[in-house]
């Protein structure tokens, strides 16, 4: 699916919660539907787990690269520029951007993770009967 098309896809079904062992970091998916669809959890979690540290992992270095982008590229530059030039208009606008900036890569974040509920919702091996 395209970017725009996992962007706006309605995910509002899905309850995707997980625990995380804290020695290892390894994932156990514990709630897959805020409904009561019948999962075979332990299928979800043989398939789909390391799918999701995959996509927490991409998350946390999407945050961390755009927030040392953001301040080696934008931030001191403008600070630097404001203060020599006394302008504090230009403060703002990289506020703003800031605040921009934010939610786009947030935009991608939620893309990462809507790929693997999307996964899910449309893998029938899962699936069990009551």
């Amino acid at each position: 699916m395209s970017f725009f098309n996992l962007l706006t896809w309605n995910n509002s079904h899905m309850d995707l919660r997980f625990t995380e062992d804290d020695l290892h970091g390894k994932v156990n998916i514990t709630s897959v539907y805020n409904d009561d669809r019948y999962v075979n959890m332990e299928k979800v979690n043989q398939k789909y787990d390391s799918r999701l540290e995959d996509a927490k992992r991409s998350i946390s270095s999407n945050r961390i690269m755009m927030l040392v982008l953001f301040t080696l590229a934008v931030f001191l530059p403008a600070l630097l520029l404001s203060v020599i030039q006394s302008n504090l208009l230009l403060i703002g606008g990289i506020i703003v951007y800031a605040i921009i900036a934010y939610f786009l890569m947030e935009a991608v974040n939620q893309v990462e993770i809507n790929k693997v509920l999307h996964e899910i919702t449309n893998d029938k091996e899962i699936h069990t009967q009551p």
